[in-house]
């Protein structure tokens, strides 16, 4: 692995790790829209920091969530349940900034941000940073 790409996964997985800490901030002052938004962008930056593995560079066409699967997911490296939760969060974070839906409520956020967690956690162990 190149020094580049050594250098952007441990800036994606210290932006992921950010944005954990921002959402736990904002769902203590009930403030959804911000939360789901944290919550996604965590998940969002462990992708590409995966991805960077595969040399992979920041992403413009906004297609992280296909190559992930592709590379990941579908390839059987990891589960198919971060798969999962990753889209998950994808489409709940579109719906509620981009749509006309509001974002989950705090209950729901919550585990959201678990499974942003343990996102997270797997994508330290696939990586060897934990």
């Amino acid at each position: 692995m190149t020094p580049e790409a050594q250098d952007l996964i441990d800036l994606r997985l210290t932006q992921a790790n950010e944005s954990l800490r921002e959402a736990r901030l904002l769902i203590d002052q009930e403030m959804c829209r911000g939360t789901m938004d944290r919550v996604y962008f965590s998940m969002f930056y462990c992708a590409c920091a995966l991805l960077a593995t595969k040399e992979f560079g920041p992403s413009r066409d906004g297609n992280v969530a296909a190559k992930f699967h592709r590379e990941f997911v579908k390839s059987g490296l990891i589960p198919q349940e971060f798969g999962e939760r990753f889209k998950r969060a994808t489409q709940l974070h579109q719906d509620a900034d981009l749509g006309a839906n509001p974002p989950p409520g705090c209950d729901r956020l919550k585990e959201l941000m678990a499974d942003a967690e343990s996102f997270l956690t797997t994508t330290k162990l696939f990586l060897g940073k934990q």
